[in-house]
């Protein structure tokens, strides 16, 4: 039996499908995604429910094009050119400050683990946070994890001003470490950690500090939408949202199969490179303590209320109502986000 049919058959065994099919074939169920980046392993799950028929079986008629940034996926999905993104819930409260008219809302937290993270060499001397003191890092002066360094350095009780901050663009931030042109670079934990590997710094020279382990447990990228498209689509956003929780969950199980169908999408496609890629988004982003104990989505109030402060104050905006950043109102019933990678 292959993977998608084991899927199929899981979904209707929970009464899934049918759930999905109730609102029938109106409008709504012509939906157009935009990811965070380009496809590569991470975003191998939102190919996976075009072909293992699960949007089919839900009466939805998706549309998956890539991304090119966080903020660029939230404008886009802002203005209407697509109806759902996934995109950084801490770009989204920037976002939202600054555009009070078309505010959007988190409607599915992917990563509980935000990747946020510092990435060193070891023969730096670095290994915790407080250790970057007097060290130089290089990022994007719009880089997420530069601009809430404030939240590190303040949970691991350092001034965020005793470091050295180099601004690069992005294509050069990993060789730049590799160059020991900077002690560490700022950025996404999983896309870091590769992108180094490959400009030459061994594996096992390489330290991830990530946030979420160093006591900033943000939120992380997450499915956005308009409030009003989805209080106006409210089956087929839900619809949508188990499609992509059951990919998340087959691409665990089965994260070569994973790699096979990004590999169709794009031909030139690295499948060790992305796979590795693809695992460690799930191990350090997806699959977290939290998440296998509680289920996806499972946000907890409190945490919600203390991390959206916290990063509004670190990007200096107003604090938003946690009302106004997630709603679990469109959710599937509690036993499709139960997490299942075996």
């Amino acid at each position: 039996m292959t993977s998608t049919t084991k899927l199929l058959r899981a979904l209707r065994a929970l009464g899934f499908t049918g759930v999905l099919c109730a609102a029938g074939a109106a409008s709504a169920a012509d939906l157009r995604f935009a990811a965070d980046w380009a496809f590569q392993g991470p975003q191998a799950p939102f190919l996976l429910p075009h072909e293992n028929g699960c949007y089919d079986e839900a009466g939805l008629d998706v549309v998956t094009d890539r991304g090119f940034g966080s903020g660029d996926t939230i404008t886009k999905v802002s203005t209407g050119a697509y109806d759902v993104g996934f995109a950084d819930i801490n770009a989204m409260l920037e976002f939202n400050t600054r555009n009070p008219d078309d505010a959007l809302i988190a409607i599915f937290v992917i990563y509980d683990g935000s990747p946020l993270s510092i990435i060193t060499r070891k023969d730096t001397g670095v290994t915790g946070p407080s250790d970057l003191v007097g060290k130089s890092i290089a990022a994007p002066p719009g880089d997420a994890s530069r601009r809430l360094f404030g939240l590190l350095a303040k949970a691991n009780d350092f001034d965020e001003n005793d470091v050295d901050w180099k601004s690069v663009s992005p294509e050069l931030r990993e060789s730049t470490l590799a160059r020991k042109q900077a002690d560490a670079i700022a950025g996404h934990a999983f896309t870091g950690y590769i992108g180094a590997k490959a400009a030459g710094v061994p594996e096992d020279q390489l330290v991830v500090l990530r946030y979420a382990e160093n006591g900033v447990p943000l939120y992380g990228s997450s499915l956005v939408t308009r409030p009003q498209f989805a209080e106006e689509h409210p089956e087929a956003v839900k619809q949508f949202i188990g499609c992509v929780a059951q990919a998340f969950m087959e691409s665990a199980r089965d994260p070569e199969g994973a790699i096979e169908v990004l590999a169709r999408k794009d031909p030139l496609t690295d499948k060790a490179v992305e796979q590795e890629r693809l695992q460690l988004s799930l191990d350090w982003s997806v699959a977290t303590p939290w998440v296998v104990e509680h289920g996806m989505s499972q946000v907890d109030p409190k945490r919600l209320a203390d991390t959206t402060s916290g990063a509004a104050r670190a990007l200096g905006i107003a604090v938003p109502e946690p009302d106004d950043v997630y709603t679990d109102a469109y959710l599937p019933a509690d036993d499709i986000l139960t997490w299942s990678a075996e």
